[in-house]
């Protein structure tokens, strides 16, 4: 297995023997890689939806999207993935399951139908360890103990800010989630929760709460902290969800650009 850096504090390419990647043989220490480098990257790999199993099921459990999908079609055409409308907020950094008491693991994707070329549809990885590693260490206990409410609404408002009263109600209606804007991992790293799930920061005031989130998003997106894939075909990705942010960078809501997603169940409570 041989890696290269795409840059110095996040995101890897990996080449790997197809039997060594699907068996298994590197799991371990691909699971360290992706704590490090955020974001790694199997070109050309052309998986199989059983491949892609069989590969997510040598590094964790794999999470039933819906109760029902082990994969699931990332699309913004409605024909192929039935949640297209609420799939708009991809295009804004978030986290996967930032409503759930565990977030996701980890995020994998495969290009199935590449983007039209010059119509963007890259996908963007933040590396939350690196920005909060880099903060001032009077920043750092200056959030220590905040918490964040996380919802659903935040989310959609950035697709839709002036929803009707139906609509609110209806996002309102999933569960919302406050968690520590620190994580401190068991494995003893530490990263940001953040992302258009952030609804407010509890025990702060509104004006002051929106200006924190907005800085540190601004702070945790910086160049030096962003990996930007740029797909090709065949092209396989992996990220961590648990120390990053991630986006789709904006293409045509009418793009037939097509990923099929595998995601792993969270095996750390935050707190």
């Amino acid at each position: 297995m041989q890696v290269v850096n795409a840059k110095p504090k996040v995101g890897s390419t990996v080449t790997i023997e197809r039997d060594d990647f699907l068996s298994g043989k590197y799991a371990a220490e691909i699971q360290r890689l992706l704590v490090e480098r955020s974001a790694l990257v199997f070109p050309a790999m052309h998986l199989t939806d059983a491949e892609q199993l069989q590969f997510a099921r040598t590094i964790g459990k794999v999470f039933l999207v819906g109760g029902d999908q082990e994969l699931q079609n990332i699309s913004m055409d409605p024909t192929v993935n039935r949640t297209a409308d609420y799939t708009r907020g991809a295009f804004y950094w978030h986290i996967d399951g930032a409503n759930d008491v565990i977030p996701a693991k980890a995020t994998m994707l495969s290009v199935r139908t590449m983007p039209e070329q010059g119509t963007g549809g890259d996908t963007l990885v933040a590396n939350t360890y690196a920005a909060y590693a880099d903060l001032p260490e009077a920043e750092k206990q200056a959030i220590d103990k905040l918490r964040i409410r996380h919802a659903l609404e935040a989310s959609q408002r950035y697709i839709n800010p002036d929803p009707t009263v139906a609509e609110l109600t209806r996002w309102r209606q999933h569960p919302s989630r406050s968690h520590p804007l620190v994580w401190h991992h068991r494995h003893g790293g530490t990263s940001l929760i953040l992302g258009n799930t952030c609804h407010y920061v509890e025990d702060m005031s509104r004006e002051d709460g929106d200006m924190l989130l907005c800085r540190l998003q601004e702070w945790a997106t910086q160049d030096e902290y962003v990996y930007r894939h740029v797909w090709s075909e065949g092209d396989f990705l992996i990220f961590d969800n648990t120390g990053t942010m991630h986006r789709a960078d904006w293409y045509p809501l009418d793009s037939k650009r097509l990923m099929r997603r595998t995601t792993l169940h969270g095996e750390e409570p935050v707190g």
